[in-house]
């Protein structure tokens, strides 16, 4: 049994011709997460050149055992999805063909063709697929493969990780809000199995149909070596304070220019400050210019991607985490921060309301009420202390071993659809239960 998933994310070549990510959270380990269920992972995603410049580009490989990719047109943009979409619906179509690298295996079609041999099984409802097909949304690449599978007669399921209206408004304006809304949810609606990485935010936008399977598990599990005490009231404010974000600069969304505006007023207030940015992508050379052109290129330190073990380091090193999105599913960064105890103040978007306490939230896209805040805590070690401690005990809920026990069940009771169901899943006997809703209220 193999499991076809279709990612937003977007790798690269390297000199041997390896496929990397940018980030250690889209590479091989995360992969491997479907492997205690799925014999083989096959990665449908965009595939660029090797990078010219390998210090701003980190090399974290993606195959290796049982974990491959198949290639798509490395597109930038809505503009470079637009000149690229019929080459990659056609690398897609091409490879769910007869003997394509997405292909059912040749028993399921024979099934589908109504042929069987007399050693084969018995003839099986073309709707139910040895190859699961799974769609990681929003995304303009599971939303290509959703559409391959639909116009072939075969159940599909979502991994839904963020919200499609607050993408679309950032990128397009307040116009692309409500269409993208409806887009989404028609793909929740048509799914046979739904996981969800909120417990109900992103549930309420865009709920599944009527008996589909469906389930909450966050990305970003954490394992022992993640996790650290809470940490002890200080006895005096920290000077100069160290403010650490994290997180990708191929967009916008993750607000790296918001805290540097933020950072602008605390420092022409007088605050003394020390700022780290850890993050790659197409819009980091802007962000340098900006903090240059601010005046904050000496307080302001940009550091290239890190792997686990960086990262805790940086968290460590941090008296205050800050994200300030435009728009989040679950970050899986701040569920870091939080199980090495760091104060985090976030923006209120997403499923970060159910991370953090309503007191360290704030608006999206406002500066000046992210600086106030910021000045807020840090001049109180009490608050400091508390946030702390609340941080460390909510992200509890967030270990690995808990995580994976609710994603392996969601998985194997897709691999476990039944024939006869025509696509509906099936839970297997000895996993735990799976929550099968049946929504009261219209979408809104």
């Amino acid at each position: 049994m193999r499991v076809v998933v279709a990612t937003e994310a977007r790798f690269h070549r390297g000199v041997d011709d390896a496929v990397l990510a940018r980030t250690p959270g889209e590479a091989y380990p995360h992969w491997c997460g479907y492997l205690g269920v799925f014999d083989e992972v096959v990665v449908l995603a965009r595939v660029g050149a090797a990078s010219p410049d390998p210090a701003v580009t980190a090399s974290f490989p993606v195959e290796g055992d049982w974990v491959r990719v198949v290639a798509l047109p490395p597109y930038q943009g809505p503009g470079g999805y637009l000149r690229t979409a019929r080459s990659l619906r056609s690398v897609i179509a091409r490879g769910l063909d007869s003997g394509g690298q997405l292909a059912p295996t040749p028993r399921q079609r024979a099934a589908a063709a109504g042929v069987a041999s007399r050693s084969a099984a018995p003839a099986r409802s073309p709707h139910v697929v040895d190859t699961r097909y799974l769609a990681v949304m929003p995304g303009m690449v599971g939303a290509a493969l959703v559409t391959e599978v639909r116009a072939r007669g075969l159940p599909y399921a979502l991994e839904i990780i963020g919200d499609a209206e607050a993408v679309a408004g950032g990128m397009f304006g307040r116009w692309a809000r409500r269409p993208a809304r409806r887009w989404l949810a028609r793909h929740a609606a048509g799914a046979q199995a739904v996981g969800y990485v909120t417990r109900e935010t992103l549930q309420r936008r865009y709920p599944p149909a009527a008996g589909a399977l469906t389930a909450s598990y966050a990305y970003g599990r954490l394992n022992a070596e993640d996790f650290a005490a809470a940490r002890p009231r200080a006895a005096r404010p920290p000077v100069p304070a160290t403010l650490v974000t994290i997180g990708s600069q191929d967009r916008r969304y993750k607000g790296h220019d918001i805290l540097l505006a933020a950072v602008g007023l605390l420092d022409a207030w007088g605050h003394q400050l020390r700022v780290v940015i850890v993050g790659t992508g197409r819009h980091h050379a802007d962000l340098v210019r900006a903090a240059r052109r601010e005046g904050l290129a000496d307080i302001v330190e940009f550091v290239p991607a890190l792997d686990r073990a960086g990262v805790r380091a940086v968290l460590d090193a941090a008296d205050l985490f800050v994200l300030p999105s435009r728009t989040e599913g679950l970050a899986r960064v701040l569920i870091e921060a939080m199980a090495r105890g760091v104060p985090a103040i976030a923006t209120a978007v997403g499923g970060t309301v159910e991370l953090l306490a309503p007191q360290d939230l704030v608006p999206p896209e406002d500066p000046e009420r992210l600086a106030i805040r910021i000045a807020e805590v840090l001049a109180s070690p009490d608050t400091l202390a508390a946030m702390s401690a609340r941080n460390r005990a909510a992200a509890e809920n967030y270990r690995g071993d808990r995580l994976a026990t609710r994603a392996s069940a969601f998985y194997a009771a897709i691999a476990g659809w039944d024939p006869s169901a025509r696509g509906r899943p099936a839970t297997p006997s000895g996993s735990p239960p799976v929550r099968t809703p049946q929504p009261t209220g219209g979408r809104s």
